[in-house]
Parts: C-alpha cells; sequence; structure tokens
C-alpha cells in the first residue's frame, strides 16, 4: 500500500473503538478520494496491505469501505475489485463528503461554486415558505441562532455553528418534509463555507452579515413572503462577496 498521502506516513486510525476505527478509515478515504489523490478509476489499498500498513483489522476496513461507497464513492467489480467511482455518482451534498472538501485543503471552485448556486436556488423559496408556515416554537430557534452570532466573534466555531442554526431554522419552518432531507447537507455546506470565508482564506471576510439574517428574519416573523424570499436571495448572493463586492474566489488568490 501506498503510504498515507497526508503525511507521508502510514496513516493511524483510533483504535478506542470499532465506530471510531471504521469512520476514522472512511475520513481518510474520503479525503484521499476527494483531493484526487486516489484518482477515479483507482484501485483503493488491498485489505492485507492496509491491514499489515495502518495495523486495523480486515473487517474494519471493510466496513469502512462500504460506508464510502454507499455515499457513491467506490465501486466494486468482480475481476477490477473496488474502485474510485465516476464523480457524478458521488453523493455530494452528503456532510461528510462536505466535510472531506474542506478537510482536504482548499476546496475546488467548482464545488464552491455548485454550493452556492444550489443555495440560491433553494434557500430564497425555503424562506418564503418559512413565512406562511412559521410557527411560534420555530421563531425562538431564529431568535437564539441570532443571539449567538451577535455574541460571538466570526473566527470561532460556535459563531459559524450559529450561522448553520439560522439556516437549518429556515428549512424546518418551511414544514416541507422532502425539503427537510437537505436540511443535514445544506447546513454542512453553510457551516463549513462560513468557517472558510471568515477563518480559513488567506484573506478573509470581515464584515458580520448578522443584520441581514435578521432582516430576512424579521420578514419571516412578519409571514411576508415576498420579502423573506428577496432578502434571502441577497443574503445567499453576499455570501459570495465581501464589502469590496470581491468573491471568495477573489479573496482566495490574495496572500495576506
Amino acid at each position: 500500500m501506498k503510504k498515507d498521502h497526508d503525511s507521508g506516513a502510514a496513516p493511524v486510525f483510533s483504535t478506542h473503538s470499532s465506530r471510531r476505527i471504521h469512520g476514522s478509515i472512511a475520513d481518510w478515504l474520503g479525503r484521499q478520494i476527494v483531493a484526487g489523490k486516489l484518482a477515479v478509476g483507482e484501485p483503493v489499498p488491498k485489505e492485507m496491505e492496509f491491514g499489515e500498513m495502518a495495523g486495523v483489522s480486515r473487517g474494519a476496513y471493510r466496513e469502512a469501505l462500504r460506508q464510502v461507497a454507499a455515499k457513491g464513492m467506490l465501486i466494486s467489480r468482480t475481476r477490477s475489485g473496488t474502485r474510485v467511482a465516476p464523480r457524478e455518482g458521488w453523493t455530494l451534498l452528503d456532510p461528510d463528503v462536505v466535510r472531506w472538501f474542506f478537510e482536504s485543503g482548499t476546496p475546488p471552485d467548482w464545488f464552491i461554486g455548485a454550493i452556492y448556486e444550489l443555495r440560491a436556488m433553494v434557500e430564497p423559496s425555503a424562506a418564503a415558505l418559512a413565512a406562511t408556515r412559521r410557527s411560534d416554537d420555530d421563531l425562538v430557534a431564529f431568535r437564539t441562532a441570532l443571539h449567538a452570532m451577535r455574541t460571538c466573534d466570526m473566527t470561532e466555531t460556535s459563531w459559524h455553528q450559529a450561522d448553520a442554526s439560522f439556516h437549518r431554522a429556515i428549512l424546518r419552518s418551511s414544514h416541507n418534509p422532502v425539503l427537510a432531507t437537505l436540511e443535514a447537507g445544506i447546513c454542512a455546506a453553510v457551516a463549513f463555507t462560513t468557517a472558510f470565508r471568515y477563518r480559513d482564506m488567506p484573506n478573509p471576510h470581515t464584515r458580520n452579515p448578522v443584520e441581514e439574517h435578521a432582516a430576512v428574519f424579521e420578514r419571516i416573523e412578519a409571514r411576508d413572503a415576498a420579502g423573506a424570499r428577496q432578502l434571502m436571495a441577497e443574503l445567499v448572493d453576499t455570501a459570495l462577496l465581501d464589502t469590496s463586492g470581491r468573491t471568495v474566489f477573489d479573496l482566495r488568490q490574495v496572500s495576506p
């Protein structure tokens, strides 16, 4: 087996529990795949070789392969074995897949762009539905998220989680059971792109967007569907921009 592409050494996995071993191996494989270090069509390491190198059981490795395959990233054939599947079949909105892209270095432009396109299609309509269907309990979730966004620093994980909670409240307040199936993926995308914009880029954004979020909430609270849709569309657009009008793609090219 090749050495770990991440560090130049054999991969090391947690042995505290079987579940953690499976997840740790799956994370390693996922990061190798999204980074292109295990390319499409390339075979994954053999069970025996991987087990000897990493010090894990063949059963643990097989379970990890099943987890990654369930996300459409691996394909098994009788003669050719298990190989990396074409990207078209990957479950790109799976929270683990989103995380792997951001944990593997700077995500590719096509992935970041696709996330924002999806958000622009889904979230304004969800906000309009939320304005007509929201309950009093839904409003509490919005207020809690906004409070956390106002009291946490934008570079902190707690702020990114609060931001994701606000967007989760929009999806849940739409009370659309099919739309709810996108919640985990969209919220993971929001959390990781937010951390990327405000902390991890070479020249991070500095504008705090909490008031734009509050304006969306006010329209939802007022049951103004058209206003909520418009402001949510503007919020997603400005999430890509800073105050100078530069996009994430511009800023990531600038050294501090």
